[in-house]
């Protein structure tokens, strides 16, 4: 018995494992699609790695302004603009989505921007749309997202997704976790 497909793969979700997978996939030839609810690039270039790497950079001219003066230079007057920082950063990030969207396109991946939900082994629905696709194969790769427990308090908190896209930075701040 022989089964037909709308791809040989779809892809639920568009990080940088899904991205990867759907684009060397589709260069070797296979038909594959890719489908995501958010913005192409998913937790480490959206929310995760790089934006938190941007944050510990900007954070870390002061000191090295510091330094420089032990080197020779002589460091005028600084300030750091929160806005401008975060306005620059969001650019950046939606450039280097931009770059995963032009990748994929290039490769012959079939972008479909909407929330995609397993229904079987071979079939998956795109919530909202009425639409269902078929694939031989289905990858799901939709990354993680930070979790507050409920604790007294918790109403208070904030994760990073959050932090992020603060309007000004808060005068006073506790920082549970680590890494970036």
């Amino acid at each position: 018995m022989s089964h037909s497909f709308d791809y040989d793969l779809f892809v639920i979700g568009a990080g940088s494992g899904g991205v990867r997978a759907a684009r060397l996939t589709a260069m070797g030839g296979k038909k594959v699609a890719v489908a995501e609810e958010y913005r192409v690039g998913g937790t480490c270039v959206i929310r995760g790695c790089v934006p938190k790497k941007f944050m510990v950079m900007a954070s870390e001219f002061t000191h090295q302004m510091e330094v420089a003066e032990g080197f020779g230079w002589t460091v005028g007057d600084a300030s750091f603009d929160w806005t401008k920082f975060r306005n620059a950063k969001e650019t950046e990030i939606a450039r280097l989505s931009g770059l995963y969207n032009a990748n994929l396109s290039k490769a012959g991946v079939e972008i479909i921007n909407g929330r995609a939900v397993l229904k079987d082994k071979h079939t998956v629905e795109i919530v909202g749309t009425g639409k269902t696709v078929t694939a031989e194969r289905i990858l799901v790769a939709v990354g993680g997202r930070p979790f507050v427990p409920e604790f007294p308090g918790s109403e208070h908190t904030i994760t990073s997704e959050e932090a992020f896209l603060l309007p000004e930075l808060p005068k006073r701040i506790v920082v549970v976790g680590g890494g970036y």
